[in-house]
């Protein structure tokens, strides 16, 4: 059992599956289920997919990189508090956001490349949205609205 204590939820651990949707029919446990990996702990946060490429986060403050095809990890990264939110796979970056304000961009590839962190003033429970070329966080405190400098 990962982590210690009881979690206010109730669940120890969570684990990220890979079904194959053309088998998702009759009783489908079974024989939809190409992979399983397991995370350290709950897990409140949608994955985000592409490049070949599976990030998600849990509760156990670990992003998780893994190959979609076959769910072996590439890479975890340690954050700075729990991550309620989703990540956000956006211009070949992934966006984290965690409930201590920590923000944090990693580079969307097999190889962990931290290329940006900073503390923001406040705890993050929703995901980072990107739109119109601007990347948009939002604390319990301020809306950040982020855009590349030209």
């Amino acid at each position: 059992v990962a982590g210690g204590g009881d979690i206010w939820w109730g669940k120890r651990q969570s684990w990220l599956k890979c079904l194959d949707a053309a088998a998702l029919t009759g009783d489908a446990t079974a024989k939809a289920e190409k992979w399983s990996y397991a995370l350290s702990l709950h897990n409140l946060s949608t994955p985000s997919v592409g490049g070949g490429l599976v990030f998600v986060a849990d509760t156990g403050r670990k992003i998780h990189c893994l190959d979609a095809a076959t769910g072996q990890p590439c890479w975890t990264h340690e954050i700075q508090g729990e991550m309620w939110a989703s990540t956000l796979l956006a211009d070949g970056k992934v966006y984290v956001a965690t409930r201590r304000g920590e923000f944090v961009v990693l580079a969307a590839a097999r190889e962990k490349r931290v290329l940006f962190s900073a503390s923001l003033d406040g705890p993050v429970s929703g995901s980072p949205v990107a739109a119109n070329g601007v990347l948009y966080v939002a604390t319990q405190k301020h809306l950040y609205a982020l855009k590349k400098s030209e």
